[in-house]
C-alpha cells in the first residue's frame, strides 16, 4: 500500500509541477481530480502512510497554525539601492576597480512581494521562513505547502535553501479582492498577509505565485547556472533576466541552458535598465526595480558583505520613494471604542509639502508583514495625500534587528488588552483616555460641533475632576472656571452659549456624535428613512430580539444590526441616552429631518480619487454618493460607472481613461447633487 501512494503522490506532484510552473497542463482537470481524490481516499483509510509533503497539503487545513521562530542557516541580507543610472554604472566601476574587469552581471526583476526562505533536506520541503529580522523569521511552512508553484518534492535528493518571492498577479489580485468589496489595498500586503494566516485552508484560496532568485547548496557555481539549476529542481524562475560580460563564449553556453535570457556585453547593462524600465507598466505583477548582481560565486566570496547587504548585488529603484526616515519609536492610542492603534513616531521628514513625524501603523498583523522594529530606515507616503502610513522597511536596525510588539495592557488603565480579529482592545468602559477620546469626538465639528471645548480644554475639564463623562458637559457649573488660569468671564460665557446652542443639532447628530461602532452617518440615515426615527423605538425593537428588523433594512446588513442591538443592550449606553434627553437634547427626529434623498444613483458604481476643495476628507463625497443609491469602491473596473476626480489624481485617472470611463470633476458632482 505504501507504494501505491508513493506512486500516486509522484504522479500527482508531475502534475501540479505542469499546471502550476509550466502552465502546461499535461491532463484533464477531470482526470487530475480523479487521482487527486483516488489519494485522498487512501490516505483517509492509511493515516499512517499520509505523507508531510503529500500534494493534498496543496488544500491547506482548517487547524490553526502557529508562527514559531526559526534562525535562518543562509544570509538574509537587504540591498542597497540606486535611482539613477549614474549611481549603477559608480558601483559597476567599483567592482571592475577592485580588479575584477572579467566580471559578469546577472539584472534581476525586484519583485515588490513577500520575501521566503525554502529549507529542503534530501529534496523535500523541511522548513519555509520569512525573512524577519534577518536573523530569524517565522516558520510558515503549512502556508507554504499550499502555493501550488512551490515543489515539495525535488527530482534530486538534494540539501538546499532558495530564496524567493510571494506575490500575486494583478489580475488575480483584482478578481480575488472583488470577492471581498475592495477590502485589500495592494497585492504586496494580501500576500505578506497571506503567509501568516492561522488557517492554511484559508492560505489555499489566495492566488499566491512565486519566483526563486537565489539557490544555497553545494556545486553552486556562477548565478545563472545555479538559476537554471532551480529550473531542473521544478521552481518557477523569472524568464525576464539579463546576463552582461564581455566573454562571448561564455554568454553563448548561457543562452543555450536559458532560453530567452538577454545577453550583451557589461556596457548594455544600462540600455537593457531603460528596456525594462518602459515594460514595467505591461506586467502582470509589481516590480518595484531591477537587481544587478555578480555572476561568479567565488568573485561574490571575495567582495562580502557588510553587516546589513551584500557588495556584489545592488537594487536600481524606479522611483524615489515619497520619503525615507528612521522609526524612532511607537506610541499606542485607544480609541473612544477601546480599539488599539499603533502610531509610528518618526525622525521628521518633509513629504508633499509637509513635515511628517508620525504615521499610522494599523495593527500588530500590519506591524508584523512589514518586520517593522524600532530603528528601522523606513518608507513612507501619504495615502491619498491624507494620511501618513509606513509602506516598508527599507533597511533593518543593525544593533536591533527586532519586530515591534504591541504591549499586552493598557498604558492608561493598565488593563490586558482582548485580541479580537486584527486588533487589540482595552475592555475598561472606565478606562480615562478612552472617556476622554469619546467626550472629544462627542464635542468635534461634523459632529456637535462644540467648537469652545477644544481638546486641551476637555483634557483641563477631566483633570480637576469638573467632568467624569459626555453628559457632565451640559451639567456643569461653568461658572466654577472664574479664577482658573486663561479662563474669564467671555471665554466662560461663550462656553456656556456654545452648549446651549449644540442642544438645537438634529436627533441624528446626537445620534452618531455617541459614536457608537458600526452605526455611522449613512446607517444613522437609513434608520430615520424606515421608521426607526427615535431612540424609543431603537429600544424597543432591541428589546423585542428581532434583528430582522434592522438587518431588513436596504444597505444595512447583519453585521450592523447587531452592533446596534448590542449598543442598545447595553444599560450604560441607555443610561447616557437618558442623561442627554434629560439635559435636553434630541432623542428624536424632527418631521424635516428624514426627508427621501432622490436616488439618482441607483444602480451606479463610483470611485473617488485625488483631493478637493468641498469634500476634505473624500469620505464626505462617498457619503453623499451612498445616500443617493450609489456604490463606492477602490478600484477601477470595466464596471465602474464614474470616477470623481480631484487634484493629483494620480494612476487610476489614467486607468478610467484607458478604459473610458465618464469622469467627473468637483464642480460637476457639486451641480449633480444640487
Amino acid at each position: 500500500m505504501r507504494k501505491k501512494v508513493e506512486e500516486v503522490s509522484a504522479k500527482l506532484l508531475k502534475y501540479q509541477y505542469h499546471y502550476y510552473v509550466l502552465a502546461d497542463p499535461i491532463v484533464s482537470d477531470n482526470e487530475y481530480d480523479r487521482i487527486f481524490d483516488q489519494l485522498l481516499d487512501l490516505e483517509k483509510k492509511h493515516p499512517e502512510l499520509s505523507m508531510k509533503n503529500s500534494p493534498t497539503k496543496r488544500v491547506g487545513s482548517d487547524l490553526n497554525n502557529t508562527f514559531a521562530e526559526m534562525e535562518h542557516s543562509v544570509s538574509v541580507l537587504s540591498l542597497d539601492r540606486e535611482y539613477t543610472g549614474e549611481g549603477i554604472a559608480k558601483w559597476v566601476d567599483k567592482i571592475s576597480a577592485a580588479g575584477n574587469m572579467k566580471a559578469e552581471y546577472v539584472v534581476e526583476e525586484k519583485l515588490d512581494g513577500a520575501s521566503i526562505v525554502l529549507y529542503y533536506k534530501k529534496g523535500i520541503l523541511e522548513t519555509a521562513l520569512t525573512r524577519g529580522d534577518g536573523i530569524r523569521g517565522n516558520v510558515v511552512t503549512e502556508n507554504v505547502r499550499t502555493i501550488g508553484q512551490i515543489p515539495l518534492v525535488l527530482p534530486e535528493k538534494i540539501d538546499i535553501a532558495v530564496r524567493g518571492e510571494i506575490f500575486i498577479k494583478k489580475s488575480e489580485f483584482e478578481k480575488f479582492n472583488k470577492k471581498f468589496e475592495n477590502k485589500y489595498s495592494n497585492p504586496r500586503n494580501l500576500a505578506a498577509g497571506s503567509l501568516r494566516n492561522l488557517k492554511s485552508s484559508t492560505v489555499a484560496d489566495v492566488p499566491l505565485n512565486m519566483f526563486a532568485y537565489e539557490g544555497y547548496y553545494k556545486g553552486g557555481k556562477g548565478h545563472v547556472e545555479i538559476l537554471s539549476d532551480l529550473r531542473t529542481f521544478n521552481f518557477p524562475v523569472n524568464k525576464n533576466l539579463g546576463l552582461f560580460s564581455g566573454d562571448q563564449s561564455f554568454l553563448a553556453i548561457i543562452k543555450n541552458k536559458l532560453p530567452g535570457i538577454n545577453t550583451g556585453p557589461v556596457d548594455k547593462i544600462f540600455d537593457y535598465i531603460k528596456a525594462q524600465t518602459k515594460k514595467r507598466e505591461n506586467l502582470d505583477y509589481e516590480i518595484d526595480g531591477l537587481v544587478i548582481k555578480v555572476n561568479g560565486i567565488d568573485l561574490r566570496e571575495d567582495l562580502g558583505e557588510t553587516s546589513h547587504h551584500p557588495r556584489w548585488a545592488i537594487a536600481y529603484k524606479f522611483d524615489s520613494p515619497a520619503a525615507e526616515t528612521k522609526l524612532e519609536d511607537v506610541v499606542i492610542q485607544i480609541g473612544r471604542n477601546g480599539r488599539v492603534s499603533p502610531v509610528a513616531i518618526l525622525s521628521p521628514v518633509q513629504i508633499a509639502g509637509s513635515i511628517v513625524a508620525r504615521a499610522t501603523l494599523h495593527n500588530q498583523e500590519y506591524i508584523d508583514i512589514l518586520e517593522l522594529g524600532i530603528g528601522d530606515k523606513v518608507s513612507i507616503s501619504k495615502r491619498g495625500d491624507i494620511i501618513p502610513a509606513v509602506e516598508k522597511v527599507i533597511e533593518k536596525d543593525l544593533d536591533n534587528p527586532s519586530i515591534y510588539k504591541i504591549r499586552p495592557d493598557c498604558p492608561f488603565c493598565g488593563t490586558l488588552f482582548v485580541k479580537d480579529g486584527a486588533h487589540h482592545f482595552c475592555r475598561n468602559e472606565e478606562c480615562p483616555e478612552r472617556i476622554r477620546r469619546a467626550i472629544v469626538f462627542f464635542v468635534a465639528k461634523g459632529q456637535m460641533d462644540i467648537d469652545t471645548l477644544g481638546e486641551k480644554t476637555i483634557e483641563f475639564l477631566l483633570k480637576k475632576g469638573f467632568i467624569k463623562c459626555i453628559p457632565d458637559i451640559y451639567s456643569f457649573d461653568y461658572s466654577k472656571l472664574l479664577g482658573e488660569e486663561g479662563f474669564k468671564e467671555k471665554k466662560i460665557d461663550n462656553i456656556r452659549n456654545s452648549i446651549e446652542e449644540s442642544k438645537g443639532n438634529s436627533f441624528a447628530t446626537v445620534f452618531t456624535s455617541l459614536g457608537f461602532a458600526g452605526i455611522g452617518k449613512v446607517a444613522v440615515a437609513d434608520l430615520i428613512k424606515y421608521g426607526f426615527d427615535s431612540f424609543e423605538k431603537i429600544r424597543e425593537t432591541t428589546e423585542t430580539g428581532n434583528i430582522e428588523a434592522f438587518s431588513d433594512i436596504p444597505g444595512f446588513g447583519d453585521i450592523t444590526a447587531r452592533f446596534l442591538i448590542e449598543h442598545f443592550s447595553d444599560k450604560d449606553n441607555l443610561k447616557l441616552i437618558d442623561d442627554l434627553a434629560n439635559a435636553g437634547l434630541k432623542v428624536k427626529a424632527d418631521k424635516k429631518e428624514g426627508p427621501e434623498i432622490e436616488q439618482i444613483f441607483t444602480g451606479e458604481t463610483w470611485v473617488i480619487t485625488g483631493s478637493f476643495e468641498n469634500f476634505n476628507p473624500r469620505a464626505i463625497a462617498a457619503e453623499e454618493i451612498e445616500k443617493r443609491g450609489g456604490k463606492v469602491t477602490n478600484t477601477i473596473t470595466s464596471k465602474t460607472t464614474y470616477l470623481l476626480a480631484g487634484e493629483n489624481a494620480g494612476s487610476k485617472l489614467d486607468k478610467a481613461k484607458k478604459l473610458k470611463i465618464k469622469i467627473i470633476n468637483e464642480k460637476e458632482f457639486t451641480k449633480m447633487l444640487i
